[in-house]
C-alpha cells in the first residue's frame, strides 16, 4: 500500500516482498529509506528508481553487515563487509565482488595501474608567481587516459592559476604543462579543439538566446552536428530558446555544461561544474562524467563539493597556498577521515549503554547521540547490536573538515 507518492515525501510500501519505509517517487523507493525483507535481511540507505543505489548499510540474515557504496542493488565502490565469524573485507568492490583491499590500495596497486595508462595531462615543476608573491610553486602531477582527477583546495590556493596555465592563458614562470604531449602555452589553439572547458564563473553574451550562443560556439569550432548537443539539452532538461540574461544560475550552469561537452572532446577541464545545479541535476552530471570515463575521456575537476569528487574521480590533488600537499586515491581520503553517525535510540536509558561501550560520543540529545567512528566499525556495529536502534543517519562532513589536516597553518600531514 502506498501512503505517499509525491517525490521527496516519505511513505510505506510493500516492495520486493518486504516492507519499505522512506522516500517514494512514482510508486517506487527513491531517495533515502529502509527495507526489511521476509527473511530478515535489512537495507537502509539511498535508493534510485526502486533499487539500492548510493551509500547504505545491509544487515544480512546470516548476521553479516556491509557498509558502503551500492550500485543497482550490488556492492560496488568502496565498502566494508563484516562476516559473523569476525572476518572483514574492506576496500573496493565491483558488481558485488571484492576486487582490492584497503591495504592493497595503500601499497600503491591502484597507483601502479594508473601509471600504466598514458599520461594525457602532465604538469612538471610548474610555477607562476604574481607580483603579490602568491601563485603556484613547483607543481608535479599527471592525469591518465580515462582517469578523473579531482583538484581540491580553499579559495586562493592556486586552482584557477593552474587551470589558466593548462588552457594557455598564462605562460609558466618555470616548468611546463602539456595535454596529449602538446605544450599548453605554445599549442593552446590546437589543444582547445579537443578540450572541453567549463569556467568557475561563466560570462555569456546576455542578449543572445541560449541556442544562439550554442550555435556561435559550434560555428567557431566548425562543429556541424547537433545530435550530441540536442541529447545533452534533453538530458539536462534545458530549454535554450530564452535570452541568457533571463536565465537562472542553474540554467546558465547547464548551458555551460552543454557547451563544454557538445563537441565530444577527449579531455575536460571543469571548474566547479555542479555549482548552481539542483540535487537531481547534480546526480545527472555525475552519471554523465562516469559515462564519459568509460569511453576513455580524461577529466580534471576543480570543486568544493567533495561528494562530487568522491563519486566521479579516481584520485585527488590537494593544493594549499600554491603548493601541492597531497595526491591520494579518493577512497583512501574518504576512509582516512572520521565518520559521524546520528543514532536514534528507543529510550533514553539506551544512551547509558552506549556511554559504557567505549565508543567516542559527540552531542547527546534526549533519545539521540552522535557516535564518532575512526575506522573500527566492528566495535561500532557490536555496540549498536546491543541497543534498540530506531534510526541511523550519517552526518555529512564539509570539505573543510574532511581536509582540515592539509589546511593547517603548519602544513603538517598527520
Amino acid at each position: 500500500m502506498v501512503e505517499s507518492n509525491r517525490p521527496g515525501e516519505t511513505g510505506r510500501i510493500t516492495w520486493l516482498g518486504g516492507q519499505y519505509s522512506g522516500e517514494v517517487s512514482n510508486c517506487v523507493p527513491h531517495g533515502k529509506g529502509r527495507l526489511t525483507l521476509p527473511n530478515g535481511t535489512r537495507y537502509e540507505g539511498d535508493w534510485k528508481e526502486g533499487k539500492p543505489h548510493g551509500r547504505g548499510t545491509v544487515i544480512y540474515l546470516s548476521g553479516g553487515v556491509y557498509q558502503g557504496e551500492i550500485k543497482e542493488g550490488k556492492r560496488d565502490g568502496y565498502g566494508k563487509y563484516s562476516s559473523p565469524d569476525g572476518k572483514t573485507a574492506n576496500g573496493l568492490w565491483e558488481q558485488g565482488k571484492f576486487v582490492m583491499s584497503l591495504e592493497e590500495l595503500q601499497q600503491g596497486k591502484l597507483k601502479a595501474k594508473l601509471e600504466k595508462t598514458k599520461a594525457v595531462i602532465k604538469i612538471e615543476a610548474l610555477s607562476f608567481v604574481y607580483h603579490s608573491g602568491k601563485g603556484i610553486f613547483d607543481l608535479n602531477f599527471s592525469v591518465g587516459q580515462g582517469e578523473a582527477f579531482g583538484y581540491l583546495g580553499p579559495n586562493g590556493a592556486g586552482k584557477t592559476t593552474t587551470i589558466r596555465s593548462l588552457l594557455g592563458f598564462t605562460k609558466p614562470g618555470k616548468g611546463s604543462c602539456s595535454i596529449n604531449d602538446l605544450d599548453c602555452w605554445h599549442n593552446s589553439a590546437l589543444i582547445q579543439q579537443e578540450l572541453g572547458y567549463l569556467p568557475g564563473e561563466i560570462t555569456f553574451f546576455d542578449e543572445m538566446t541560449g541556442i544562439q550562443f550554442l550555435n556561435l560556439v559550434a560555428d567557431l569550432r566548425g562543429d556541424k552536428s547537433k545530435k550530441r548537443r540536442n541529447s545533452l539539452l534533453d538530458r539536462l532538461e534545458l530549454d535554450p530558446t530564452g535570452r541568457i540574461r533571463r536565465m537562472s544560475k542553474g540554467m546558465k550552469q547547464k548551458l555551460g555544461i552543454v557547451t563544454a561537452f557538445m563537441h565530444d572532446p577527449a579531455v575536460y577541464v571543469l571548474d566547479e561544474p555542479s555549482s548552481g545545479l539542483d540535487p537531481l541535476m547534480q546526480n545527472e552530471f555525475v552519471e554523465l562524467v562516469l559515462e564519459e570515463k568509460i569511453r576513455g575521456k580524461t577529466f580534471l575537476i576543480s570543486s568544493h563539493n567533495f561528494d562530487e569528487i568522491y563519486r566521479t574521480c579516481d584520485r585527488a590533488g590537494i593544493i594549499r597556498e600554491g603548493q601541492l600537499v597531497a595526491v591520494e586515491d579518493v577512497h583512501l581520503l574518504k576512509s582516512s577521515q572520521r565518520k559521524t553517525y546520528l543514532v536514534t535510540l528507543a529510550t533514553a536509558e539506551e544512551i547509558e549503554r552506549l556511554r559504557n561501550s567505549g565508543l567516542e560520543l559527540g552531542k547527546i540529545g534526549k533519545n539521540t547521540v552522535e557516535v564518532i567512528v575512526r575506522g573500527n566499525y566492528d566495535q561500532f556495529t557490536a555496540a549498536l547490536a546491543k541497543c534498540r536502534v530506531v534510526g541511523l543517519d550519517a552526518v555529512t562532513e564539509g570539505l573543510e573538515q574532511l581536509f582540515l589536516k592539509y589546511y593547517s597553518q603548519e602544513g603538517i600531514l598527520s
